[in-house]
């Protein structure tokens, strides 16, 4: 294989049919108009004229879900039974099922699940009492690595077409290639319009964010390169996922940050000589005037909040609404996320789910 070349390989699109749902237990109760309904989401008015589709569109980490099956690719804190059971297995995914269904979006992505067998327990749990096939979600596709821990998987109430992973194999630098999650490209059929997915897990910043944020340059090359083929033909596309890098950290097309240009960045990509380019995105972390639109933040580290999942969009989208979600028990009463505990069984993640709703 030649150096830093990137492999992309397609993958079977999975689809599931509405079956008989897990035994659960009990999951946690939001109220069904929380959402959108506080000062922290940002509105548009829904775009007059010519015919266009909403969706809404929900993106999540769900902080290292694992199911009770153990095959030696687990963290430590889900390999021993003594911690880790079958029964704190079914309730965190009723938990997690009952926090996608108060989103409520046409499509949802998730972050940090193990593998295909979660997935379809997910797609059971979720179908359990829903026959009406506009409200279910239908399809569904996964994708990681072999031999990682966790990727990545998408849930759609809209048909999922040409869906293909793009892996990285850089063999240029001294340290070796870490472990790291596929970019997923996949097309979205919604009614009439059509638009470009890709999902994101990009390199954390564990091991020191100076020495891995190479392979995050790396992930940020793939993904410009892919999205940069995707718009020839002024094809909308969507990005999202947990980026380990926040918003403020993207490079802005305009040097000064007070402009309203701040919310238009740059995905950069390098040519063969070295020439650096780059892929123009919008981000809807920021307002015109630069200001973030939101107070809070999806992530919550050393006492401060960062953007580090992200939504991205090129072409002909409109941002309708747009907010990380904080209700409890997903947060705390200051918003902040309460993350999954093994020995109490108790919260949700450690990052907050964000919610938004698009015209295209």
């Amino acid at each position: 294989m030649k150096k830093n070349q990137m492999l992309a390989r397609t993958l079977v699109l999975w689809i599931f049919p509405f079956v008989l749902a897990l035994n659960t237990g009990c999951g946690i109760k939001i109220k069904p108009d929380a959402l959108f309904s506080n000062n922290q989401e940002k509105k548009k008015d829904l775009p007059e004229g010519e015919k266009r589709q909403i969706v809404s569109l929900a993106c999540w980490n769900a902080q290292t879900f694992f199911d009770a099956v153990t095959v030696g690719t687990e963290y430590s804190d889900f390999t021993n039974s003594s911690k880790w059971t079958t029964e704190k297995y079914k309730n965190r995914l009723s938990t997690l099922c009952e926090v996608m269904s108060f989103l409520n979006a046409d499509v949802l992505v998730l972050e940090e699940i193990e593998n295909e067998a979660v997935v379809q327990d997910i797609a059971n749990r979720l179908a359990d009492g829903v026959w009406s096939k506009k409200k279910g979600w239908q399809y569904a596709c996964f994708a990681k690595e072999e031999g990682s821990a966790i990727g990545c998987a998408v849930f759609s109430r809209f048909e999922l077409k040409r869906f293909t992973v793009h892996s990285l194999d850089v063999r240029v630098h001294k340290n070796s290639q870490p472990s790291e999650r596929p970019v997923m490209q996949l097309t979205v059929c919604a009614g009439e319009k059509e638009f470009e997915l890709f999902v994101n897990h990009w390199k954390s910043k564990s091991g020191g964010e100076e020495e891995t944020e190479i392979w995050r340059d790396w992930q940020e090359a793939v993904l410009a390169h892919r999205v940069k083929e995707s718009i020839t033909n002024e094809r909308s596309v969507v990005m999202c996922g947990d980026f380990n890098r926040s918003a403020e950290d993207f490079i802005p097309i305009e040097e000064d940050f007070s402009t309203h240009d701040k919310a238009n960045l740059l995905l950069r990509n390098f040519g063969i000589n070295g020439e650096e380019y780059g892929v123009k995105i919008y981000s809807p972390w920021f307002e015109e005037n630069g200001k973030f639109s939101t107070e809070i933040g999806s992530y919550f580290y050393d006492g401060c909040w960062e953007r580090i999942d992200n939504f991205f969009f090129v072409g002909p989208v409109e941002v309708c609404q747009f907010l990380p979600v904080a209700e409890q028990p997903l947060a705390d009463e200051s918003s902040i996320p309460q993350g999954y505990k093994v020995y109490t069984d108790s919260g949700c993640s450690d990052h907050l789910p964000l919610k938004c709703i698009i015209s295209i």
